[in-house]
């Protein structure tokens, strides 16, 4: 008998210890919801671009990109590290892009030289070549066109001739090659892309 009360103790005590153990978790199941749906109310803040990056996206290098004829010409760019020229610099420029169908129209040889990338100087120059410092618009080129000054100087330091046959406009380089001016004025927030229907390959 004197066992039995410690016993019935004990097992009242620990009765009282389960059921307040029980008691302490349901305010922790509620804190871990509360938790849980607080993010959903968090709401998005839209970032504000900043000039920079506006100008950037409105570039002559994202007007390359976007425009479908000359996609080839902006993926040469890429490849050789221009990018940050047409898009990051003030300018203004004038390119005179190359379209997907003249990159095209190259024979194998001239291919595996222009795209070699053990050859990307000479992938650089030959764009930089398309690409002149300042705004020419087709309106200023048909002007060239008439007489008077009608050369331009690219980045890489080669002579472009201005000239018209027809009603075509033409662009040339120093070896004769000439392009016809096709799609032009494609304005973007540091300069103008014209497409040319040439490469204007160089030595």
């Amino acid at each position: 008998m004197n066992l039995l009360k410690p016993l019935l103790s004990i097992c009242i005590i620990a009765s009282i210890f389960y059921a307040c153990k029980n008691d302490t978790k349901e305010p922790v199941t509620v804190e871990k919801d509360v938790v849980k749906t607080a993010p959903e109310t968090v709401k998005k803040v839209k970032k504000e671009l900043t000039i920079a990056e506006k100008e950037q996206l409105n570039s002559v290098m994202s007007k390359l990109m976007v425009t479908n004829e000359t996609k080839k010409f902006a993926s040469a760019l890429v490849s050789s590290g221009l990018t940050d020229i047409l898009s990051k610099n003030e300018g203004p420029f004038t390119v005179f892009a190359a379209s997907n169908a003249a990159f095209d129209s190259l024979d194998t040889e001239q291919k595996r030289t222009v795209f070699n990338p053990k050859n990307m100087e000479a992938l650089k120059k030959l764009l930089k070549n398309h690409i002149v410092e300042g705004e020419v618009d087709s309106s200023a080129l048909f002007q060239k066109s008439g007489g008077g000054t009608n050369t331009l100087t690219t980045m890489a330091g080669a002579t472009l001739t201005v000239s018209k046959k027809g009603n075509e406009l033409l662009i040339g380089n120093a070896n004769g090659e000439k392009a016809v001016l096709g799609k032009s004025d494609i304005v973007g927030s540091n300069g103008v892309v014209h497409v040319i229907n040439r490469v204007l390959l160089v030595d």
